[in-house]
C-alpha cells in the first residue's frame, strides 16, 4: 500500500514540474542557458527524491521534502508564467471606435433621429472618412437634405438661429464647443449617438511581416509611440492625445530615448492637406493618424505605439504602490496640493500630477517634462522594488486590458529574453521638441474657430529628428 502511495505521490508531483517546463517553454522569454538549468534541476532533484523515497525512512522524509520544495516552487511557476502569458496575450490592437452626436436646438420637437426625417442637416464639406461614414449611417435611417459646411462658427450661428434643423459633430468637437460656446451648451441637446468603427491606415501588410522579422531576428533599435488620451473607461474610445512621447528603444546600448511633443503643436495631420491642426486633435482620429503625423512631422520610422488612458495610469500606479518622484515646484490642482521637493504619489495623485499645465511657468512643455518624470517614476519602481515579485499577478491583472499596442508579442519576449541574458541596466536620457511662440488659428478639426496652437520651432524638429536616427543607429 505504500508502495502505491509513494509512486501516486511521484506521478503527480511529476506532472507539476512537466506542466511547469511546458509553460516556460511556451512562454519563450529565459535564455537557453537559464531554462536547461531550471529543467536540469527539477530533473535531478526528481531522480534524487525519487531514489530517496524508495530507501528507508529518514531518507524517505528527505525525498519528500525535496519534492514538496520544488513542487512548490513550481507552482509558484505555474501561476507566474501563466499570468505572463496571459497578459501578453491581452497586448494586442483593439478595434477603435469614434462618437458622433446629432445635435438639434434644445426647444424644438426633435427627440429622435426619425424625427429628421427630410429635414436639413449641417455637415462638413472636408472631414475625414469615419465622418462620412457616420453620414452614411444617419442617411441609412432617414432621408436628409444635406448642407456643406467649412465653418464651425456658421454652422453653429445657422442651428441657433433655425437655418438649419440639426448638425452631425463627433463627441470631441461638440465637447470642445460647449468649453468655448455658452450658448451652444446651453441651447442644444443631443437626440442620437453614432458609434463608428474607425479604419486604420497601417502599413502593408507585407512590410509588417518585414519589420517584425526585422526586429525577432535582430536586436534591433525602434521607436514607440507612448500616446495617452484624456478619458476614462474602455481603451478603444479615441479622444485627443494629451501625452505625445516617442520612445526610441536601442537594445544594443541598453539606452532609451523619451521624445516629448508638445500637445498644442501645430502640425500637417497625416493625409490631410489645407489646415494644419493640433497635434492633440490627431487622436480624435485614431491611434494611427497620431502615429503617422509625428512620422510626416519628424520623419522618423514609429512602426509601435503604445496607447494608455486616465485608467491605466491610475491602475498601474496603485498596483505598484505608488511612485516616488522629485517635484521641480509646487502647486495645487483642484485639491490636490504638490509641495516641491521629493513626495510619493498615489495613482490618483501621479494622474493630476501630469495633467496640470496652466500654471506651469511653461504651460504644455512643463507638461511633457512632469510625464517623463512619471514614466521614469514608474520604471524605476517596478525594477528597483520588490513590488514587482510581491505584486506580479496584480500589476499585470491592473493593466490588463487598458493598454493598447501593436507591439509583436515576439519583440516584447525577444526583448526580455535579451535583457535576462545580459542583466545590463538602462540609461534613459530625454529631449523634446522646441516652439517658438504661440497664437490662435484655424485648425482642421474646427475650421472657422481659432484656437490656441503652438508653432514648432523647425531648427528644433531638424535636431531631433537627427538625434532620434543616431541613436537608433548607435552600437
Amino acid at each position: 500500500m505504500k508502495k502505491i502511495i509513494n509512486n501516486i505521490i511521484r506521478v503527480i508531483a511529476f506532472i507539476i514540474h512537466l506542466i511547469f517546463i511546458i509553460y516556460l517553454i511556451k512562454l519563450n522569454i529565459l535564455p537557453t542557458l537559464y531554462l536547461s538549468i531550471i529543467i536540469g534541476v527539477i530533473l535531478v532533484i526528481n531522480v534524487i527524491s525519487w531514489l530517496l523515497i524508495s530507501k528507508g525512512k529518514i531518507k524517505l522524509i528527505i525525498g519528500y521534502v525535496l519534492l514538496f520544495i520544488i513542487s512548490i516552487i513550481s507552482c509558484f511557476g505555474i501561476y507566474y508564467t501563466y499570468t505572463t502569458d496571459n497578459f501578453l496575450s491581452s497586448l494586442k490592437e483593439v478595434e477603435e471606435r469614434q462618437l458622433y452626436y446629432v445635435v438639434v436646438k434644445k426647444d424644438s420637437d426633435y427627440s429622435k433621429l426619425k424625427d429628421l426625417n427630410n429635414k436639413s442637416m449641417a455637415v462638413f464639406e472636408n472631414q475625414s472618412g469615419n465622418y462620412k461614414k457616420a453620414l452614411n449611417n444617419v442617411e441609412d435611417i432617414i432621408n436628409i437634405k444635406d448642407k456643406k459646411y467649412t465653418n464651425i462658427n456658421i454652422i453653429v450661428k445657422d442651428l441657433l438661429d433655425d437655418n438649419v434643423d440639426s448638425m452631425l459633430i463627433n463627441s470631441n468637437s461638440k465637447d470642445l464647443l460647449d468649453e468655448i460656446v455658452k450658448s451652444f451648451k446651453e441651447n442644444t441637446k443631443v437626440i442620437a449617438k453614432l458609434s463608428i468603427k474607425i479604419g486604420n491606415n497601417e502599413r502593408k501588410k507585407e512590410s509588417n511581416r518585414q519589420e517584425e522579422k526585422k526586429y525577432e531576428f535582430n536586436d534591433g533599435s525602434f521607436n514607440v509611440l507612448i500616446s495617452g488620451i484624456d478619458t476614462n473607461g474602455n481603451i478603444n474610445k479615441v479622444s485627443r492625445s494629451d501625452v505625445n512621447i516617442i520612445m526610441t528603444v536601442n537594445p544594443n546600448t541598453h539606452k532609451v530615448l523619451l521624445t516629448s511633443i508638445q500637445r498644442d503643436m501645430y502640425v500637417q495631420l497625416h493625409g490631410t492637406t489645407g489646415l494644419k491642426d493640433k497635434l492633440t486633435h490627431a487622436g480624435i482620429y485614431g491611434i494611427d493618424m497620431s502615429r503617422q503625423t509625428l512620422e510626416d512631422f519628424l520623419n522618423v520610422d514609429i512602426p509601435y505605439y503604445i496607447r494608455v488612458n486616465f485608467d491605466s495610469v491610475v491602475k498601474l500606479i496603485d498596483a505598484i504602490g505608488g511612485v516616488d518622484i522629485y517635484n521641480d515646484i509646487a502647486f495645487k490642482r483642484y485639491y490636490l496640493y504638490f509641495p516641491k521637493g521629493n513626495i510619493h504619489l498615489n495613482g490618483k495623485e501621479a494622474k493630476e500630477y501630469a495633467r496640470e499645465r496652466k500654471q506651469m511657468p511653461n504651460g504644455d512643455w512643463t507638461r511633457g517634462e512632469h510625464q517623463k518624470v512619471i514614466i521614469t517614476a514608474i520604471i524605476n519602481k517596478i525594477t528597483n522594488s520588490k513590488e514587482l515579485l510581491t505584486n506580479y499577478g496584480n500589476i499585470l491583472n491592473s493593466t490588463k486590458d487598458v493598454v493598447q499596442t501593436n507591439i509583436p508579442t515576439k519583440l516584447i519576449k525577444r526583448l526580455v529574453k535579451n535583457q535576462l541574458n545580459t542583466m545590463s541596466s538602462w540609461n534613459v536620457s530625454s529631449i523634446f521638441v522646441a516652439g517658438t511662440g504661440s497664437d490662435y488659428r484655424e485648425t482642421y478639426s474646427m475650421p472657422g474657430m481659432n484656437l490656441y496652437v503652438t508653432y514648432p520651432d523647425e531648427d528644433s524638429v531638424k535636431s531631433v529628428s537627427k538625434q532620434i536616427k543616431k541613436f537608433l543607429n548607435e552600437k
